[in-house]
């Protein structure tokens, strides 16, 4: 599902009166941006027993972080943003919510991109998960949102010259993170192989 731009608008200024107390705001943009999320997550959960205990994760931390959205800015990267978060909270508490997930869309570039290994999804967002929260903020914006850097730095409130840094620091540590695991686990196992 995607959204145009005016639906973007229209649920930024529901937030704007969710924050100041409208339950009938609060309800209509959940019943608005519900399949949006629902579907944010069905991509991300391999196991469809799961998706409805993350997606539920995923409102309640919605929820919890209503007040943080700043509201002269765009709504699509915050809301994704506590989305991905809620996301990651939930696989590293419980593993079984991602397993063997596969977001390719969520690689730095040059991890993995040429393998098809059905477990790097788990491992990538696990390694997200150990990053510091600037770090992360910077990968996700940047490479999960989609965000251009003059958009990812307006969001974070940063010079372009910052988020490049600390988005070029993740990719290092996510990449470092990423090998270590592969190497303490040795080579991912493949279809019907043994060892």
């Amino acid at each position: 599902m995607r959204a145009s731009a005016l639906q973007w608008e229209s649920w930024a200024r529901l937030m704007r009166k969710v924050q100041e107390g409208d339950e009938e705001a609060y309800r209509t943009l959940l019943r608005e941006i519900g399949p949006l999320l629902y579907s944010f997550v069905r991509k991300r959960v391999f196991n469809p027993a799961f998706v409805d205990d993350v997606y539920q994760e995923v409102l309640f931390t919605l929820h919890r972080a209503r007040h943080t959205y700043k509201t002269e800015r765009p709504f699509a990267p915050w809301l994704f943003t506590v989305a991905h978060n809620a996301f990651l909270d939930a696989i590293g508490r419980n593993r079984k919510f991602a397993e063997r997930e596969v977001p390719v869309e969520a690689l730095p570039e040059g991890v993995g991109r040429e393998t098809e290994d059905p477990g790097l999804g788990d491992e990538l967002h696990l390694a997200l998960a150990e990053l510091p929260e600037n770090l992360r903020r910077a990968v996700v914006l940047l490479k999960i949102e989609g965000l251009t850097l003059e958009e990812a730095a307006l969001e974070m409130g940063l010079r372009v010259g910052a988020v490049k840094v600390r988005a070029h620091r993740g990719y290092a540590r996510l990449r470092r993170i990423l090998l270590e695991k592969r190497g303490k686990n040795g080579p991912a196992k493949r279809g019907g192989s043994k060892g």
